[in-house]
């Protein structure tokens, strides 16, 4: 009994001390095919490694194109192409040659082998397309870093690429070990205040994945030490004034004809009653694509990067 109980502990920690984890994200070979977990949790199976790729989400797009030929991608996010909100270039969406929205009609044309949706948007097309007998994947919006990691080895095991899955996640840590060789000078008594702001107001709210990006980052999330939880409503100009942001970091895409970044800027930083905050006052204010702020793929380590750089260009 002892014995076995000893070898049950050593199984035990070697299973979770060796490298990446793989529990649900492992590849399961069947007698038709494979099958892995999908973000939501759903198992998905798959004859064949998919030739005929549809991605219907900027985050799945990035990771996609960086692990299978574009030939094989027959469909990329409606975003593809938009370097204010995806890191796809134009000549990369041009490769593809076609972009789609998420609707079943649209996908099902493309005749695909698989289809990756997102999580937060996605579920109800999902079912329409598997009542369809089309093979989908729900991809997360991860709200830290090691579950951006677990999106990229989750959808790279999917489409028979695991590891360049692995290699990318190698890259990911490899950068932000080199980040944090510049960011350590940075004490906590040291780190700015920063505060985001989109249309609707401050952004950041504490946990997601802003919150995890800016303490990767070095700096403190103005937003969430102000009270923007994940429940609760916007901030009042009141509590902006109260916790006093260094730096103000101010959105670029301006994602429908309602919408322009400049005015908005010019509204913010005029507003008599924030007028006084440090950042105004200092002239700390910064333009960070969103494609950084929304970042949904292996480039958070870009986003990192991108925040820390408007912050402390000075360490760059």
């Amino acid at each position: 009994m002892k014995k076995y109980l000893f070898f049950l502990f050593i199984l035990t920690f070697l299973t979770s001390a060796c490298g990446f984890r793989e529990d649900k994200q492992t590849v399961q070979d069947t007698a038709t095919g494979y099958m892995v977990i999908d973000d939501s949790g759903r198992q998905v199976y798959l004859r064949n490694k998919p030739v005929r790729i549809v991605s219907t989400t900027y985050g799945t797009d990035e990771i996609l194109i960086e692990l299978v030929d574009a030939k094989n991608i027959k469909a990329l996010s409606r975003w593809a192409g938009d370097p204010e909100i995806t890191f796809i270039s134009k000549e990369q969406a041009a490769a593809v040659g076609k972009t789609v929205y998420p609707s079943a009609e649209s996908i099902l044309a493309l005749k695909p082998d698989i289809v990756f949706v997102s999580i937060t948007s996605g579920k109800e097309v999902a079912k329409t397309l598997e009542d369809m007998g089309v093979t989908v994947y729900i991809a997360d919006s991860p709200k830290n870093y090691d579950a951006m990691k677990k999106k990229v080895i989750g959808i790279a095991s999917a489409v028979g690429e695991r590891k360049k899955g692995e290699a990318m996640i190698g890259e990911m840590d490899a950068k932000l070990a080199a980040l944090n060789e510049k960011l350590k000078l940075i004490t906590p008594e040291k780190e700015k205040k920063v505060m985001a702001f989109s249309f609707i107001g401050a952004i950041g709210r504490k946990g997601n994945l802003l919150d995890d990006i800016f303490r990767h980052a070095y700096v403190r999330n103005c937003a969430a030490e102000a009270g923007l939880e994940q429940e609760s409503g916007p901030l009042s100009k009141e509590q902006i004034v109260a916790v006093n942001p260094d730096v103000i970091l101010l959105p670029t895409w301006d994602f429908n004809s309602d919408t322009s970044t400049s005015d908005f800027a010019k509204e913010l930083l005029h507003d008599p009653a924030i007028k006084d905050i440090a950042a105004i006052k200092n002239n700390k204010v910064a333009f960070v694509s969103d494609r950084y702020r929304y970042v949904a793929s292996q480039h958070i380590t870009d986003s990192i990067e991108a925040v820390a750089k408007a912050v402390y260009p000075e360490l760059f």
